[in-house]
């Protein structure tokens, strides 16, 4: 692939994307699509006969954030995955939504205190480090070298 036909979105049209309950997951390089998405777009493209401009306008996107070679490409690779013996698939890992779900529910004040606790311990072998240099320049101090 021609890295000029790779997709580039700004942070607007990543957050933009992003808020489109058929995006999976987005980045400035990349959109991964629902399952959902997946489906809808097979059902308009082989039932109503639809372009993949009018599907996508249809699921909520506005063409335009898409290349030439995108909007081809989102086309070729769906179908393509619908027609393969195991089918469309859930894109792995956690959607966007869902990982901001699980952070909203994460015990903030646990991982606080557990990031204070690896601090503090690195301060303390910090300092024991800096208590044992200070006693080497005191005992030089003291007693010079040659004396």
């Amino acid at each position: 692939m021609n890295p000029k036909d790779k997709p580039s979105y700004t942070n607007e049209q990543v957050a933009l994307l992003a808020q489109n309950p058929y995006t999976h997951v987005v980045t400035p390089h990349k959109i991964t699509f629902t399952l959902e998405f997946k489906e809808f777009f097979v059902n308009q493209a082989k039932n109503h006969g639809l372009s993949t401009t009018k599907i996508l306008k249809a699921a909520g996107y506005d063409p335009s954030l898409f290349t030439r070679a995108a909007i081809d490409n989102i086309r070729r690779r769906i179908l393509t995955e619908a027609s393969s013996p195991e089918g469309l698939k859930a894109p792995r890992g956690l959607s966007q939504a869902d990982r901001t779900k699980a952070y909203a529910q994460k015990d903030l004040d646990a991982q606080r205190t557990s990031t204070s606790i690896k601090e503090m311990q690195q301060r303390i072998v910090h300092l024991e480090q800096q208590v044992e240099f200070l006693k080497k320049i005191q005992n030089i101090y003291l007693h010079p070298p040659g004396n």
